[in-house]
């Protein structure tokens, strides 16, 4: 759960359990419906290539970020029902 002070301050929005098929341009596309995009992180395993199931997306303010959360959390993408959240966090570099 995310704690109201953080959800006044965070850009950036946590997507988990997403399928191997997910790639950048799949977020930009969806995500970037809510706002400016600054930073798309997404975690994947060396060997593979694959995706990791998660990534980090940083909106370039925090209304978008608030706003993408509410209408992802619980939604689809890709086949597989999403959990997104707020982090206050910076997005690994």
């Amino acid at each position: 759960m995310v704690s109201a002070d953080v959800s006044g301050k965070a850009k950036v929005v946590i997507v988990k359990n997403l399928t191997r098929n997910v790639v950048e341009q799949h977020l930009k596309v969806i995500f970037g419906f809510y706002g400016e995009i600054t930073l798309i992180d997404i975690p994947t395993y060396a060997k593979s290539g694959q995706n990791r199931g998660k990534a980090a997306i940083e909106f370039a303010d925090t209304a978008a970020a608030s706003q993408a959360v509410s209408y992802m959390n619980g939604g689809q993408l890709d086949g597989a029902i999403v959990t997104v959240e707020l982090s206050d966090l910076p997005i690994r570099t």
